[in-house]
């Protein structure tokens, strides 16, 4: 997909959409479908946010998501706007490696068991009459103490929310984790686009271009005008050539963080409590991740897989496995990714790379002889995760016209990139619910 670096800027729109991410993406494709006339600028210079895939030394590496969940929120988003969803199922997407012992997670006896039986029956039970559900209000550390569970256990927790939600069990609400975890449909079926993480989402852009909607990347959002009645009336965008241009609009969905939204309006527009409350419960996770590449195949890294009892290490990936465009003929591209201590901030990166690196060596000892490609470090302006899930804020703002979306405005139970998309869905249902007629409704 090619967009536009230079598209004509629309002088006004129905809706702008602020961050090309998974939510920002969403959102732009069902207002399309609904008839609205939308702007999306993007200030990266690709799609995807969070699940994008950038070249760096003539490799593809993913900027944070490794895979994409073939079900749920995300397959009712592709087929409700009439997208094929390029990804495929790997013949066995995950495993758990529990020491030498190696689980399927998704695939198999044991993922048929787990994912049709035991955590769909485990979780109905629980939520319908409290059996094995943690109290409300504990994090999931106070939990397992209280539990006495074995250092093991804890250990596989905090991979667990390392990978699943770039937090540590001190930082995840219990019942979040719980809930998460047997809730139905919880385990998706993953699957791995040809062209990496960004693909999917460069087939929904795509899609939205071809309805009419307008993307521009390197384009950042720097201001959002209030008229006189509250609302949103104007955004100020500037251009890759240093111009800025105002568009006029009736609404607007930022996909770009509450608190960073916050910032775009005078602070006059937005009430003061709100944004100070904003500023002090900011609490984004971070991923730490090493993409390296060998050229020999690593044997026990054919996958992703998720780690049981190390003390970074969550998960590793082979990312040209399934992607084989993301690595130049003769290579073959990896990666390992952790969550620091501690996971918000005030950790010592250095010394978190040590373990990582050593971690991964242990497990994959072609990977102390790689070629290191680059190191992420998704923590502040560019985290992990905007807020850890079961912090998230509402989807609703003090401006009448105005939603979030994204990793940091998701429904009770919902992370990575469908729960970004659950989030879209309800902005969406909410703006259409105000009456803000669609441009083809118009005389």
């Amino acid at each position: 997909m090619t967009i536009e670096q230079h598209a004509h800027v629309p002088e006004e729109v129905d809706v702008v959409v602020i961050g090309a991410g998974a939510g920002g993406l969403a959102a732009a494709a069902w207002l399309v479908k609904a008839g609205y006339r939308i702007l999306v600028v993007e200030a990266k210079p690709q799609v995807g946010g969070r699940a994008s895939t950038e070249p760096i030394d003539g490799f593809g590496v993913n900027t944070g998501a490794q895979i994409f969940e073939l079900g749920g929120a995300n397959k009712a988003l592709f087929d409700d706007v009439g997208i094929p969803i390029r990804a495929r199922k790997q013949p066995v997407p995950l495993i758990l490696r529990l020491g030498r012992r190696d689980v399927q997670v998704m695939s198999g006896i044991t993922g048929f068991l787990a994912n049709k039986i035991g955590i769909p029956v485990i979780g109905g039970l629980a939520r319908r009459f409290g059996w094995f559900r943690p109290k409300e209000g504990i994090f999931l550390d106070t939990w397992l103490d209280q539990l006495h569970a074995p250092v093991k256990i804890k250990r596989l927790c905090r991979n667990l929310t390392s990978a699943l939600f770039a937090a540590e069990p001190s930082d995840v609400i219990a019942t979040l984790f719980f809930d998460y975890l047997t809730k139905k449909g919880g385990m998706n079926t993953y699957g791995a686009h040809p062209d990496g993480s960004i693909g999917p989402w460069q087939d929904l852009a795509a899609g939205i271009q071809r309805a009419g909607g307008t993307i521009l990347l390197d384009t950042s959002a720097t201001a959002i005008g209030v008229g006189d009645d509250g609302r949103a009336d104007t955004v100020v965008i500037r251009k890759t050539d240093g111009a800025t241009v105002t568009v006029r609009t009736r609404a607007v969905i930022s996909n770009i963080g509450p608190v960073a939204t916050s910032r775009l309006f005078p602070a006059e527009a937005w009430p003061a409590d709100d944004r100070e409350k904003l500023e002090a419960e900011s609490f984004p996770g971070t991923l730490i991740t090493i993409n390296f590449a060998s050229e020999q195949p690593i044997p026990n890294l054919t996958t992703l897989v998720f780690f049981g009892y190390t003390e970074r290490l969550a998960y590793a990936s082979y990312m040209s496995g399934p992607s084989p465009s993301l690595a130049p003929a003769g290579w073959h591209l990896y990666c390992v990714t952790s969550t620091p201590h501690p996971a918000n901030t005030g950790f010592d990166l250095d010394e978190e790379l040590a373990i990582l690196r050593r971690e991964a060596a242990r497990e994959f000892p072609e990977s102390a002889r790689a070629r290191e490609v680059s190191i992420a470090n998704c923590t502040g302006d560019w985290p992990g995760q905007r807020a850890i899930p079961g912090r998230d804020w509402p989807n609703a703002t003090p401006i009448q016209n105005l939603w979030n979306v994204g990793d940091a405005a998701r429904p009770w139970m919902a992370a990575g990139q469908s729960g970004c998309v659950e989030s879209a869905r309800i902005a969406v249902d909410a703006l259409i619910a105000t009456g803000l007629p669609a441009s083809h409704l118009r005389d």
